[in-house]
């Protein structure tokens, strides 16, 4: 790539102890400048605020800042690696729809924050610098930016002759905003939907996928945000209640196995996909249905009380090693099988027809288990005021048994008490 017509070698005269030492004092005032000048930055142009932008910021201006000190270090034009990240860093701004203009703003406020920093340097070096140095390093700095403001721009232009990639490119952006750990701010939302040409809805939903090839290449329609590229591979699509909606769903999915999260606001879909996820890992355990291709995908809220449970684990653990307990008086290979029983009789109102239909085994096998149950448990399993807490031990023990074994909270902390065996 071309470079400025005014290249700039900063060759400051100094002897080789004396740059040494400028150079040691700007290498360790680095992080305090790359810090201050982030916070500057996310100050006075609000559209890097935000954690989003925050690392990206910070790993402009501490390789800008390197990269000036290593031309003191050793006299010469900028690197072509450091123009390179900087052409990539120019496609990245255009691609996420950053105006040139708010580029140029953050680096006017980055340089002024360096310039106040350069000048503390100088003035701590006292004698070991001489006069001119703090003039002679400020006169270098700003050709040197306009070296990195022309890579800049000559990614954005680069980015600006792949229109197609720049719309998809646009997209993921939205994606991971919309997906980030902290809520998005609706203006940013709305913003990055427009660029990305994304109609918003007003609710939307999260679909985790399972990982692996979903065996056909396909152009999502503009409705649906496409992160199959990420390693957790997911979409977002709007509210699948509505026919049209759940129509467009099933036509992506193509039979692929999938966890639809609760529909939300926009700023939401961060919990929306993380229930996902989670119902989505549970059907993969065989704990809910649908993880095999062309089930119909898992619906997370239809399984709310499994997921509630879970994201209260610590508490619902404590309360089932109590009620659990008696379940200690049965062989350990055994266990399993009671505590699905016992679940399978209380959601069904004590109907063994219908217990035993849910669990595949005869009623009367379930009438010889209920029977051992009453015998274990006593009047406990038919009082209505605890049948609540049962049912969320037991959706616990279900969700986290494997193979079906006991479940491992329940054997470290569930105590010794009971100490016959049963059949």
């Amino acid at each position: 790539m071309g470079a400025p017509g005014n290249v700039i070698e900063l060759d400051l005269g100094l002897a080789a102890d004396a740059r040494a030492v400028l150079v040691r004092a700007l290498r360790a005032a680095v992080p305090a400048i790359v810090a201050e000048a982030v916070t500057e930055i996310q100050r006075e142009v609000p559209e890097y605020a935000g954690p989003e932008c925050a690392h990206t910021l910070e790993l402009a201006a501490g390789c800008a800042l390197a990269g000036f000190i290593d031309m003191i270090d050793a006299p010469g034009p900028p690197s072509e690696d450091l123009l390179a990240l900087f052409r990539r860093l120019g496609a990245a701004e255009a691609q996420e729809g950053h105006a040139a203009a708010s580029s140029l703003n953050a680096v006017n406020a980055g340089s002024r924050v360096a310039v106040r920093h350069f000048a503390r340097v100088a003035e701590d070096l006292g004698a070991d610098a001489p006069a001119a140095l703090y003039g002679q390093v400020i006169s270098g700095v700003f050709p040197y930016l306009n070296w990195l403001m022309v890579a800049t721009a000559q990614g954005r232009a680069e980015a600006a002759r792949d229109p197609a990639g720049l719309l998809r490119r646009r997209r993921r952006a939205l994606l991971d905003a919309l997906l980030a750990g902290t809520a998005p701010e609706p203006r940013r939302i709305a913003a990055l939907a427009h660029e990305a040409e994304w109609p918003a809805p007003r609710r939307a939903a999260a679909v985790a996928l399972a990982p692996g090839d979903p065996g056909r290449r396909w152009t999502p329609p503009p409705e649906i945000l496409d992160g199959s590229h990420l390693d957790e591979p997911c979409l977002i699509v709007p509210d699948p209640r509505e026919p049209a909606n759940r129509r467009v769903l099933d036509t992506a999915l193509h039979g692929r196995a999938a966890a639809v999260g609760p529909p939300v606001e926009l700023t939401g879909l961060a919990r929306s996909l993380r229930w996902a996820r989670q119902a989505l890992d549970l059907a993969g355990r065989g704990v809910l249905p649908g993880a095999a291709p062309g089930d119909e995908p898992v619906m997370a809220a239809d399984h709310a009380p499994t997921l509630v449970v879970l994201d209260h684990r610590e508490l619902v653990e404590h309360s089932a090693r109590r009620r659990l307990r008696p379940l200690l008086a049965v062989r350990p290979n055994r266990r399993h099988q009671y505590a699905q029983t016992l679940q399978a009789v209380l959601e069904c109102g004590f109907n063994a027809s219908a217990a035993a239909a849910r669990l595949h085994v005869h009623p009367q096998t379930v009438r010889l288990r209920l029977r051992k149950l009453d015998e274990l448990f006593g009047d406990a399993i038919h009082d209505p005021a605890l049948h609540v807490e049962l049912l969320m031990a037991l959706r616990l023990w279900t969700a986290t048994a494997e193979r079906g074994a006991q479940p491992d909270w329940f054997a470290s902390g569930a105590g010794t008490g009971g100490n016959r065996s049963s059949r």
